[in-house]
């Protein structure tokens, strides 16, 4: 996978966190943290996999990686990374 590839898969994944944050939290939209459920809702492949929201618009999150992208260290590090971000957030507000 190319770096620029890569970039893109990045900044697609932060613009659906983003759209999601907008009407949910991190916690509701991860299940209350789940990572599989976090990477679910992201629907970077096969489209949401859940009855879709009121909020939800098909063209949002239509297939952005390919199989074999989804499958690569690559995507996984993208996933985690903003997992990780996202989760810290969490906590933090939770203990303050």
């Amino acid at each position: 996978m190319t770096n620029e590839r890569k970039k893109q898969i990045e900044l697609e994944a932060r613009r659906r966190l983003n759209l999601w944050l907008r009407y949910s939290s991190f916690d509701e939209m991860s299940c209350a943290g789940s990572m599989m459920r976090f990477n679910m809702s992201l629907a970077l492949i096969d489209g949401y996999p859940f009855e879709k929201l009121d909020w939800m618009k098909s063209k949002d999150f239509k297939n952005f990686v390919t199989e074999k992208e989804y499958y690569s260290t690559h995507y996984d590090e993208i996933i985690e990374t903003l997992y990780n971000e996202n989760i810290t957030k969490l906590n933090h507000e939770t203990t303050n």
